[in-house]
């Protein structure tokens, strides 16, 4: 069973499969990281915060109420990453209810368990397996998000009862297995956080010893003795000492070992042993790849810490520190291979001519003292190789490998040695027909990439993190990037941190940069070009076609369309490119992804193209062909853009399902956003206006409103820039009717103002009708409730005379909804009905989930509740079919309050907080204030006031925001009754509907239904 919490380090979560950090804001951390300490356990809101907020801090004025958006967040994160855990609230107090054992700490304390048990039983390897895989669990210091007193006392607990003594077991159950190299080295590790700690002391002379190391045994203990001295510890020196007199009573004084014969028997032993050591110089400060270096470590050595003979193949691309990081290992592991070590760069990608095959036995037989001149030919020189290997096989390492080709024939030479291979190339022919095993390097983490550049800046942007970030983030987190970039602020003392990162936000600097005249000059551009220059030519032109794409993550079948090839054509190219570690394949999508400064590297190439125009036209008409097929799809009732011709090569995609054609705008919605913008300010409008009307219904079934008011913003000014009046009118309309949505009702009317103004002016009723709806509504939405029932009234006449079945649908609904509000219920119903038979026939089965929500809510303020659950479940069965978040935070709203009319306050509840949970995942702000409202009557009616007041206060205020003064009010109400200790019986629910009206442009020939 994996972990899918853990708190031995910063607070993680299982997430897609993989273990995440800094998933949520600090305080949901840190609340998370208590909560698991006590898992199963009630904790009180003051414990909570006792936890969680330093003594320094200044605590929340509201506990319950700032607890309370905290918890509604992580209750929120189980949902959506489906975490095996629940978080539950009664009575003031919260209880994580998860299994132990998915905790990192528990699942430590069971795996030492295990090795122990092992141990006892003399199985001492399986009792290493058991504990190591315990120690690999803690990541840093234990509950890192929080420094408490109560955290600072768990975690002191921790180390001294389980770290620390897990620790000591391990390294007792190495020493059993013969593996003292590796004890050493954990105890190297272990040095760094424990340095007074006696017992790891003892261990590495014992280690020391049964490495036969005994020249090393003394030297350390008297380090350590005085150290003991000097703090007065006399009585551990004094334990020290007399351990240190056991263990060197039976050594022979006259052995001295040096590292080299390290794992020899002391009889064994004749004279001291120099072993080759060719290595490049390592650097001062490695950071990061420790679960790289542990895999080599895993890969490399058996059980009892012997070398083993075997290939590992580490690749990675251009300029991720492949070269450094096996440099270190390899100075890291040397004294494990008594023969030597040597490291030969071949120079697969460089201007030097790379070194083949036969120069590499010259190399070696020379290291190994061998006069190369002895034998003069080729095949004799690799057996005397072949010969001299068999008797003191080394680790051979061989940097900057071409391809497989490149080390074929020495591969049977090399057979009885520890051989590792570099490359930017994924070595296939060598991990897939010969099963070696393969390490890739990806870039570092954020964390390892700013201390990185502080380290290497001299300590330069201490002071300024931020600043480190924003140029890590600019260096893609890439160690040839980084360590450039951190070259230049270092010796640049008057150059600003935040002048250097606004510099590398032009391309060409960013790559060019380190190019400083002496020599060929160490930069990406460089390094970059090596790999580009031994594509194909077909590979050439596929990494070009990247570069012309504004996303960074992309698919063939776009790539096939914007270089009019076949996808299978496109693959082919892609899966080159993936080999020699220039782009991605994340995940099981058929996507291929490239790290931003490859990308950047790739559109100077495509700038280049003669034929770059016509490529983007392909690329832009695919995704808007597409994006038009995905709507057509899931919404076929709706309107369209009149679409433009295919460009000769484009093949768009069809979709066999609304699901499938969901799915593919999910996925492409960077790159939608991303192509808009390209798309206008290359000047291509006739695509920037389109793309956005086509996108915009998915998008709103899943909240993304930011989304849609930024790609509408745009579609508004390039419509106006291509002289195209009724696009412009239609992408004002739709601006109003969503920045009414998220609660800018200002703004939108001004946009709404403007469309109309447009509208009228071009004599368009059909246009004039969609605005005028989404202006009655304005009247809805300011309680203006009469003015409204008589716009309604107005546009339901209008409907009927442009013959617009979708537009005369929307106005019966929204007449619905109006009469509703002002208490007119049966009137309500009468014209629900009518807009649900239109929708039905126009087959418009988003429209019709609105209509039996809406039902389902006024028929339960008409307390016919049977007929109430009768719509409500149909809605439900539709919301399955349509996955549209907005219109599902409303009906569980609607299905909370028909729960708690009928007393079934616990389905009420759960109703009632999945709608909170999706009003804020969306942003929807009336729909937020529609959600809390339902679930603070319904915790008021249980008699749970502090709760019920904080709920229904946030409610308040997101109404008064809006202009929803006679709402608030209602709820201020009820909220002074809560002060008072005094509760009614809560006021009907008056419900409202926050749907909009879209217009889009008419197509040429046919009158079109709404969008909305």
């Amino acid at each position: 069973m994996e972990v899918a919490f853990g708190v031995l380090g910063q607070t993680t979560v299982r997430m897609h499969g993989n273990l995440v950090v800094n998933w949520g804001r600090p305080r949901e951390e840190g609340i998370l990281a208590a909560l698991l300490t006590r898992p199963g356990r009630r904790l009180s809101i003051e414990n909570v915060v006792e936890w969680v907020w330093d003594e320094q801090e200044q605590r929340p004025r509201d506990p319950r109420a700032t607890m309370y958006q905290y918890v509604t967040r992580l209750r929120q994160l189980f949902r959506e990453t489906r975490a095996p855990a629940a978080l539950v609230t009664a009575n003031g107090r919260y209880t994580l209810d998860v299994d132990p054992s998915l905790i990192d700490y528990v699942a430590f304390r069971e795996a030492m368990r295990d090795a122990r048990a092992f141990g006892a039983s003399d199985e001492h390897l399986r009792a290493c397996e058991a504990a190591t895989a315990a120690v690999r669990l803690w990541r840093e210091h234990p509950l890192a998000d929080l420094t408490t007193r109560l955290a600072e006392d768990w975690r002191a607990s921790f180390i001294h009862s389980d770290w620390i003594p897990a620790n000591t077991f391990l390294l007792d159950e190495l020493l059993a297995t013969g593996q003292s190299l590796t004890a050493l080295q954990r105890l190297d590790e272990l040095d760094r956080d424990h340095p007074d700690e006696l017992d790891f002391a003892k261990l590495r002379l014992k280690a020391l010893h049964f490495a036969g190391r005994h020249g090393e045994i003394t030297a350390s203990y008297l380090r350590k003795y005085r150290a003991l001295r000097a703090d007065g510890d006399g009585q551990a020196a004094d334990e020290l000492r007399e351990f240190h007199e056991e263990l060197t009573a039976s050594v022979p004084k006259s052995i001295q070992l040096t590292a080299g014969t390290a794992d020899r028997k002391p009889e064994n032993v004749e004279e001291s042993v120099v072993p080759l050591r060719r290595l490049p110089r390592d650097i001062d400060r490695f950071v990061g790849r420790a679960d790289v270096l542990v895999k080599l470590d895993s890969l490399t050595i058996d059980a009892t810490g012997a070398a083993r003979a075997t290939i590992v193949c580490v690749t990675g691309p251009p300029g991720v520190g492949k070269t450094t990081t096996i440099g270190h290992w390899a100075h890291r592991s040397a004294e494990r291979f008594a023969n030597g070590v040597i490291m030969i760069d071949l120079h697969g990608f460089s201007r030097t001519p790379r070194l083949e095959a036969n120069d590499v036995v010259d190399v070696l037989l020379s290291a190994l003292d061998f006069r190369v001149d002895q034998i003069v030919s080729p095949a004799g020189r690799m057996a005397k190789l072949a010969t001299l290997l068999s008797r003191c096989p080394a680790l051979v390492i061989l940097d900057n490998v071409e391809n497989f080709g490149h080390v074929r024939p020495l591969l049977d030479v090399l057979t009885p040695c520890t051989v590792i291979l570099t490359s930017r190339r994924r070595l296939t022919p060598l991990t897939a027909l010969h099963n070696v095993p393969s390490v890739s390097l990806d870039p570092l983490s954020p964390e390892e990439s700013c201390e990185l550049l502080a380290h290497r800046m001299r300590n330069r942007g201490h002071d300024e993190p931020e600043l480190l970030e924003t140029l890590a983030r600019l260096c893609d987190c890439i160690p040839l990037a980084l360590s450039i970039v951190a070259d230049r602020a270092a010796s640049r003392g008057g150059l600003r941190l935040r002048t250097l990162a606004d510099q590398l936000k032009d391309a060409e600097t960013l790559l060019t940069i380190g190019d400083d005249g002496d020599g060929d000059g160490i930069h990406l551009q460089s390094a970059y070009s090596w790999s580009y220059n031994l594509l194909e030519e077909a590979e050439q032109r596929m990494f070009r076609l990247l570069g012309l794409h504004p996303g960074t993550e992309m698919s063939p079948a776009a790539l096939a369309s914007a270089g009019a090839i076949s996808v299978p054509a496109a693959r082919r190219s892609l899966d080159a490119l993936f080999a020699a570690h220039l782009i991605q394949h994340p995940g099981d999508l058929d996507r291929y992804r490239m790290h931003d400064i490859l990308h950047r590297y790739a559109a100077t190439l495509a700038g280049q193209e003669s034929d770059g125009d016509v490529t983007r036209r392909r690329l832009l008409a695919f995704y808007l062909h597409t994006a038009f097929n995905a709507h057509a799809t899931v919404h076929p009732h709706k309107p369209r853009p009149p679409m433009i011709p295919l460009e000769p090569g484009t093949v768009p995609l069809d979709f066999d399902s609304p699901a499938a054609a969901r799915q593919w705008c999910l996925n492409e919605r960077s790159n939608l956003n991303a192509l808009v913008e390209h798309a206008h300010r290359l000047g291509l409008h006739e695509y920037a206006w389109r793309i956005p009307h086509v996108t915009s219904d998915i998008y709103d079934r899943y909240g993304f409103y930011d989304d849609i008011v930024t790609g509408l913003a745009i579609a508004a000014r390039s419509a106006a820039a291509a002289g195209e009046l009724v696009a412009e009118a239609s992408t004002l309309n739709d601006l109003g009717q969503v920045h009414m949505l998220i609660g800018n009702d200002e703004t939108a009317d001004h946009y709404l103002r403007t469309a109309y103004d447009l509208v009228r002016e071009q004599g368009d009723e059909f246009g004039r009708l969609a605005v005028l709806l989404n202006m009655a509504r304005r009247h809805h939405h300011a309680g203006r409730t009469r003015e409204a029932i008589t716009r309604y009234r107005e546009c339901l006449a209008l409907a009927h005379v442009v013959r617009d079945p979708g537009h005369l649908g929307t106005a019966e609904y929204r007449l619905g909804d109006a009469l509703e509000v002002a208490g007119e219920h049966d009137a309500a119903v009468e014209h629900y009905r009518r807009a649900l038979e239109v929708r039905r026939e126009t087959g418009d089965t988003s429209g019709q989930m609105a209509v039996h929500t809406a039902l389902s809510g006024v028929l339960t303020q008409l307390s016919r509740y049977d007929e109430a659950s009768l719509h409500g479940n149909k809605a439900l069965l539709l919301a399955d079919e349509i996955h549209h978040l907005p219109a599902t935070m409303k009906l569980y709203s609607v299905l909370a309050s028909l729960a708690h009319a009928q007393l079934k306050d616990r389905e009420a509840l759960q109703y009632a907080n999945h709608a909170v949970d999706l009003a804020e995942r969306t942003n929807n702000a009336t729909g937020q204030a529609r959600a809390l409202a339902t679930l603070g009557r319904i915790l008021a009616d249980r008699g749970n006031s502090p709760e019920a007041r904080d709920v229904l206060e946030r409610a308040a205020g997101l109404y008064r925001d809006r202009g929803r003064h006679a709402k608030a009010a209602e709820l201020e109400s009820r909220i002074a009754d809560l002060g008072q200790g005094t509760l009614g019986i809560p006021a009907a629910r008056r419900r409202n509907d926050e749907d909009t009206v879209a217009m889009l442009p008419p197509s040429r020939q046919t009158s079109r239904e709404p969008h909305g």
